[in-house]
């Protein structure tokens, strides 16, 4: 089973700035350093994803915050939802919501993180009203225009058919036309030198090979695996150097046509959705390759990244907001922690799914729907993590 650097990524990480952020409502999006800033109010955004942080955290260690920690961010989430089922963003610290609608991804993830939900059988006072939300927005997923909406609710679908194996035949019937968008969006847009859905590399940039992985996990459709391993392979050519993630900056973002890249600013979302996209494509092909990305990606939020510096904050357990030319933004809002939280389960929960496979054991009840040739692998295909960091300063990617 591949080893991790002992630099903490491999360690339980604390809720403390989670709880810190949160209060009788829901999560705060910002803070100046480790302190809420309520001025900035509330986002559907990081309720859902807190949630999904909560019931992971929950399934693994069976602890009452986590518990208390779910059902506050479900409960926001239905304070946040209209009554067509879609769900504003924005919510201001007078709990009134600052939108008429929230946008596509906003969705998506509500979506997502209502079907995690679902694989929370310990809890049945949180299923019953999930379940209830997300049927209301399933109306609205053939709606959608963007392919981040499409893809957020693709990764849905995907934890939805793992929740309730008897609606594979409708989860299948709609993650077609969505991810079959997607591939025309790479048809479209893919050219020598250019192998991506879209004319530029933005945010969260990941999740739409992660996307088409979990899309073919669900139809066995080989183009789906074919377009999500070259654009997955030609996203780590260009942020993957010398075993260390830089990730796609935010100034300028990089559009066909750009040499590279911007270096900065990086963040946190992305660090945290090649992790995802990763151990997707592990899921969906058992090559090591992607387990061993994903701990690296893990570990450009502990100090293998370009600067060598960590991003998390031992003294408070929360997340740098990024990772910037002078060193790290030493905010420390809601996405940035949830974004390293995320990670981290979703990494460790891989490794157990690994142990149990090399001890014989019968996969847990989640992954019963969802298993691939991933679940025939042999630990010991997998690669060890390398030993030691980059030393920060590194040459530029070339």
């Amino acid at each position: 089973m591949p080893a991790m650097l002992s630099n903490g990524a491999d360690q339980p990480l604390p809720l403390e700035h989670l709880q810190r952020l949160t209060d009788c409502f829901g999560i705060v999006q910002h803070a100046n350093h480790s302190i809420p800033d309520y001025r900035t109010g509330y986002t559907t955004d990081d309720n859902a994803r807190a949630l999904v942080v909560a019931i992971k955290h929950h399934r693994a260690h069976g602890d009452d915050l986590s518990r208390k920690l779910a059902a506050q961010y479900l409960a926001f989430l239905m304070f946040a939802r209209r009554p067509d089922g879609r769900f504003h963003n924005f919510i201001g610290f007078e709990r009134k919501p600052l939108d008429d609608v929230g946008s596509e991804d906003c969705f998506g993830r509500a979506m997502w993180a209502l079907a995690w939900v679902l694989l929370a059988p310990s809890e049945p006072g949180l299923i019953g009203p999930a379940e209830q939300m997300l049927h209301d927005g399933l109306p609205w997923i053939p709606r959608l225009e963007h392919p981040r909406g499409r893809a957020f609710c693709i990764t849905a679908l995907h934890r939805w058919a793992q929740a309730r194996p008897g609606e594979s035949a409708r989860v299948e019937e709609m993650i077609h036309p969505l991810a079959d968008y997607l591939i025309v969006r790479y048809r479209e847009h893919s050219r020598p030198g250019w192998d991506w859905l879209l004319p530029e590399m933005t945010y969260a940039n990941a999740k739409l090979p992660e996307a088409l992985f979990r899309s073919y996990q669900i139809t066995k459709q080989e183009q789906y695996l074919d377009v999500a391993s070259r654009t997955m392979r030609f996203l780590c050519d260009k942020t993957f150097v010398d075993d260390s993630l830089c990730l796609v900056g935010n100034h300028g973002w990089y559009r066909h046509g750009s040499e590279e890249p911007p270096l900065y600013d990086q963040q946190p979302i992305d660090a945290s959705a090649m992790v995802d996209a990763d151990l997707a494509g592990f899921d969906a092909t058992s090559d090591p390759a992607h387990l061993r990305r994903a701990w690296l990606a893990l570990e450009w939020f502990f100090g293998r990244n370009r600067q060598g510096a960590s991003l998390y904050d031992a003294q408070t357990g929360g997340c740098f907001d990024g990772l910037t030319e002078n060193g790290v933004n030493r905010n420390c809002g809601a996405e940035s922690t949830i974004c390293l939280l995320l990670s981290q389960l979703s990494v460790l929960e891989a490794r157990q799914r690994i142990s149990r496979r090399a001890l014989g054991m019968p996969p847990a009840e989640e992954d019963q729907y969802a298993r691939t040739e991933a679940e025939s692998a042999e630990a010991s295909h997998c690669a060890e993590a390398p030993a030691t960091p980059p030393a920060p300063g590194r040459e530029p990617r070339g």
